[in-house]
């Protein structure tokens, strides 16, 4: 008989200049009440889910969610006030899906790395959700942040039509 396991590593990130530093929030799903270390860093347990992967009918992922329950007041507050400064800040989440050795449950292979910028959050009396957009949503995330110049690329274009 066999099975699969599979535990999510997040962690966020905030800005630092121009890139981006680990905060001190680690979190994975898989070991509850219980702690698991990767990269260095210890994560505990919190009870998400991460909706990733999926994207949209037209094939782009721009958008995810982080959910979390809603189990108890002060876990809440607490979940809420990261959630609030996490959007307030404008963190990057990294999302990493590691599969899990099935006797041991020590990791073993990095099936996935996700980054997402933390766009918003909301909460009913059951779940608190983190919504996540690309990084590169060019709008959203008012990416690039600067200009394209000629002292930066070389000559640019004057005009948007081609000639053959």
């Amino acid at each position: 008989m066999s099975g699969y396991a599979f535990c999510n590593y997040v962690k966020f990130l905030e800005p630092s200049g121009s890139s981006y530093v680990d905060t001190a929030y680690y979190f994975q799903n898989f070991t509850v009440n219980n702690t698991r270390s990767r990269g260095g860093n210890t994560y505990v347990f919190a009870p998400f889910a991460v909706a990733t992967g999926g994207g949209e009918k037209s094939g782009d992922r721009s958008s995810s969610v982080l959910g979390i329950g809603a189990s108890t007041q002060a876990g809440s507050t607490i979940i809420l006030n990261l959630f609030k400064q996490a959007v307030e800040q404008r963190w990057i989440l990294v999302v990493e899906t590691v599969s899990l050795n099935i006797n041991t449950y020590d990791d073993d292979l990095l099936v996935s790395t996700e980054n997402w910028r933390v766009a918003s959050y909301e909460m009913d009396t059951s779940v608190i959700k983190l919504r996540l957009i690309s990084p590169l949503d060019a709008v959203k995330g008012e990416v690039p942040r600067r200009k394209l110049s000629e002292e930066l690329v070389g000559a640019l274009p004057t005009t948007g039509q081609i000639s053959i």
